[in-house]
């Protein structure tokens, strides 16, 4: 946690003040709140290592963007509130999102437009309201076509994240999450991503689906 910390601060505070928010105080107080919910012990993979795997990402296709903070700040806040159990986190992510720039005196279009990015997460095959947005979306989901490894870590992880359903249960929900988004052509949103994972995610699910049966 300490390391994703290190890198997670300088990037904060860079975002906050292209904000024109130099409240040092408050700055400070809402990152520690970001870290702590991003730490919570029910947490496999929403984690803040997920952070840096998205701001990573996000910079390897900056020049693609045309709103770059609008995506840093979907980006901070778009799994902050995350239970499992729950159906309105990403209301309730986007609910403090919009709070929260409001109060660090963010340009007045800033909030919605980053909490309506953050509603989108709820269903990123309907996509987002333009190619940033997209763009966003395919990030957020880019695990899915990660190297096999990689991908049977994440799986792991979610399954620990559900820790509350019981196996049959799980194999019901998730299976049917699987079956639905691997039936899916393309899987990503942007020629980009649909090219560079697309093929892997959907052989990833597959190889899923196969092994809850």
């Amino acid at each position: 946690m300490k390391t994703a910390i290190r890198t997670l601060l300088p990037l904060w505070r860079g975002h906050v003040n292209a904000l024109g928010c130099f409240d040092a105080a408050l700055s400070q107080q809402f990152f520690d709140a970001l870290c702590t919910d991003y730490s919570q012990p029910h947490r496999a993979y929403h984690t803040l290592d997920h952070l840096v795997q998205i701001f990573n990402t996000l910079e390897q296709h900056a020049e693609k963007t045309r709103h770059p903070l609008r995506l840093a700040f979907a980006a901070w806040y778009h799994d902050v509130v995350y239970d499992p159990p729950a159906k309105d986190n990403e209301e309730r992510s986007a609910a403090r999102a919009e709070s929260e720039l409001k109060q660090m005196t963010a340009d007045p279009q800033l909030p919605s437009q980053v909490a309506k990015l953050i509603l989108a997460t709820k269903s990123h095959h309907k996509g987002a309201d333009d190619a940033d947005g997209d763009l966003f979306l395919d990030i957020d989901y880019s695990i899915l076509g990660s190297a096999p490894a990689a991908y049977q870590t994440y799986a792991a992880q979610i399954r620990r994240e559900y820790a509350h359903l019981t196996d049959d249960q799980w194999r019901k929900g998730r299976g049917a999450f699987l079956k639905s988004a691997s039936a899916r052509t393309p899987t990503f949103r942007t020629a980009l991503f649909e090219n560079l994972y697309g093929p892997q995610a959907r052989a990833n699910m597959a190889a899923e689906m196969a092994a809850l049966i």
